[in-house]
C-alpha cells in the first residue's frame, strides 16, 4: 500500500521504499555533479544538497524508522557519506540518525505544547507528581499496557525517551 508517497507492505518491511531512496538518490547525485560542473558550490551546493538529498531521505522518516534493520540504515546512513566525501555536504554534517532524533525533539516538542496539533490528542493526560526531586523531560502518563507494534510508535518512543 502507498501512504503518501511510502508504500507499506503487509509484513511492515521497508524494502520497496529503501530502494526507491537509493534511486532517488543516485539520480540526485547526478543532479549534484551537474550544478557542481556549472559552478555552484561551498555552502549554496551545501544548501541544495540539504534541500533535496538530505529532505528525500528525512521525509516520513519519524513513522518508519524504527522498523528499519542495521544494514537498511547503514545504507542511507552511505548515502549522506557519500555526499560528505563528494564534498556536496560538509565534513561536520550530522549522522542520518542525529538528524532523525532532531527532528523527533522538534515535532514532539510541537505536539505537547501546541493544542491545536494534529498529534497532541494522541498524548496522555498530564500527571501531576507529589514530589518534584529531579527535572523530568515531560510531565505526562505512560503507557503500560501496549504492545510490540506500539513500541515502535513515534509517541511511544518520545514518551519513553531519556525517561531515566
Amino acid at each position: 500500500m502507498n501512504i503518501l508517497g511510502i508504500t507499506v507492505s503487509h509484513t511492515l518491511t521497508f524494502h520497496h521504499p529503501i530502494f526507491v531512496l537509493l534511486t532517488k538518490s543516485a539520480r540526485c547525485f547526478y543532479a549534484l555533479k551537474t550544478i557542481r560542473t556549472n559552478g555552484l558550490n561551498g555552502n549554496a551546493l551545501w544548501d541544495v544538497t540539504r534541500t533535496t538529498l538530505v529532505s528525500q531521505l528525512l521525509y516520513a522518516s519519524l513513522a518508519w524508522c524504527e522498523y528499519l534493520k542495521a544494514d537498511e540504515r547503514n545504507r542511507l546512513q552511505f548515502i549522506i557519506v557519500k555526499a560528505m566525501r563528494y564534498g556536496y555536504l560538509p565534513r561536520s554534517f550530522n549522522t542520518l540518525d542525529e538528524l532523525r532524533e532532531d527532528s523527533d525533539d522538534k515535532l514532539f516538542f510541537s505536539a505537547r505544547y501546541n493544542p491545536n496539533h494534529v498529534l497532541h490528542r494522541l498524548l496522555l493526560q498530564p500527571k501531576s507528581f507529589e514530589h518534584n526531586i529531579r527535572q523530568r523531560t515531560h510531565n505526562l502518563t505512560l503507557p503500560m499496557d501496549v504492545n510490540a507494534a506500539m513500541k515502535q510508535n513515534f509517541v511511544y518512543r518520545m514518551l519513553f525517551c531519556d525517561i531515566y
